[in-house]
């Protein structure tokens, strides 16, 4: 064989290698990316909220919301009369949105909603994905219930029970 054949039969292997593991890489980021599933906070897992004083109350609700969340504003009135109710109940309510919490209390009390408190979080990084989602949470920051989306009456009522 002459060198020059050599060579061509060397970059040509080189060449075969490099596509190969450019197609193997390629295949993983896909696989892994299809596989994924952001983890959504879950009953039994605290809830990371470092502003927030659990202690509080024995129990909290939290309305995970966002201001261009249409299926949030359309739940509106129900977050009213949970709040209120909340607030009869002796159960502390706070608000997180993605949102400054300047704009996000102007946008509840547009909605006319008032909790006890309003604070900002990216809602992924508590494991929240979705707007709108309730949780029940307890004195020691632990989550004991997930509501997401918008809840049909029936959801709604099973809100209120859980209070007591």
């Amino acid at each position: 064989m002459s060198r020059i054949t050599k060579k061509i039969e060397v970059a040509t292997n080189i060449a075969i290698i490099v596509t190969a593991v450019v197609i193997v890489a390629s295949f993983v980021r896909n696989h892994q990316a299809k596989n994924y599933e952001p983890k959504t906070i879950a009953a039994g897992e605290k809830l990371g909220l470092p502003a927030v004083n659990w202690r509080a109350s024995n129990k909290s609700v939290v309305l995970a919301l966002s201001t261009n969340c249409h299926f949030c504003n359309e739940s509106a009135d129900f977050y009213k009369k949970l709040v209120n109710e909340c607030k009869r109940r002796g159960v502390q309510t706070v608000a997180v949105l993605p949102q400054p919490v300047s704009e996000s209390t102007t946008h509840l009390q547009s909605l006319g909603i008032s909790v006890d408190q309003v604070t900002q979080a990216v809602l992924p990084q508590i494991h929240v994905n979705g707007t709108p989602t309730l949780l029940l949470v307890d004195s020691s920051g632990t989550v004991n219930q997930v509501w997401v989306g918008k809840l049909p009456s029936m959801r709604e009522n099973e809100v209120f029970a859980k209070l007591d």
